[in-house]
């Protein structure tokens, strides 16, 4: 497969020792949707640890343990849910791409 050009502007940079202009990367109008996956995928974990204490801490005393059990067994599968979601509609994004571009 030919390699597709590229699209978009094309930013500069200039080498600190001699000086010359060097292509350094793609300027990425894309970068915010990344950089929101990565904060809830940090945040996403933090705020389900902070639920989990306070759930085990504070709202559990009138459930047996099993059904404690159950409530951050659903609450694991529904924040693996949303970032599989989340990181999931970046890979149907990049679908097509390759290596050799």
């Amino acid at each position: 497969m030919p390699p597709r050009p590229h699209s978009g502007p094309v930013t500069n940079m200039a080498d600190a020792v001699t000086s010359q202009s060097t292509i350094a990367s793609h300027a990425r109008e894309n970068d915010l949707p990344l950089r929101a996956r990565i904060v809830a995928s940090i945040l996403g974990p933090v705020a389900w640890l902070s639920f989990t204490l306070l759930y085990v801490g504070f709202w559990a005393k009138g459930f047996t343990l099993f059904q404690s059990v159950i409530v951050i067994l659903v609450s694991i599968i529904i924040l693996a849910g949303l970032m599989g979601a989340l990181w999931a509609s970046l890979g149907f994004r990049y679908r097509n791409w390759t290596w050799d571009h």
